[in-house]
């Protein structure tokens, strides 16, 4: 479960079928870590997708995502993560 879990982290749970779905939700439940990484990603990728904000907008919201979410997870890669995003802003 934990490597078909990896997996569906990296695609966009639309793409998923119905049973991959149903997995998904079943294994974040299962490990706490793999929610954290997975619920922080969609809050990331959803602030990038608006494409309706200008630029100067998308990198406040990203500055106020990333000290709340991936640094105060706990979780080192998702810290270094955040850390990269933040020297690019």
């Amino acid at each position: 479960m934990l490597k078909n879990l990896k997996r569906w982290l990296h695609r966009d749970e639309k793409s998923l079928c119905e049973t991959e779905r149903a997995n998904l939700k079943q294994g974040l439940a299962k490990f706490a870590r793999a929610h954290t990484v997975y619920s922080n990603a969609r809050r990331a990728r959803s602030l990038w997708e608006r494409s309706s904000v200008s630029r100067d907008q998308l990198v406040r919201q990203l500055q106020d995502w990333v000290p709340t979410a991936p640094e105060a997870s706990g979780i080192r890669p998702l810290a270094e993560f955040s850390h990269r995003l933040r020297c690019y802003a």
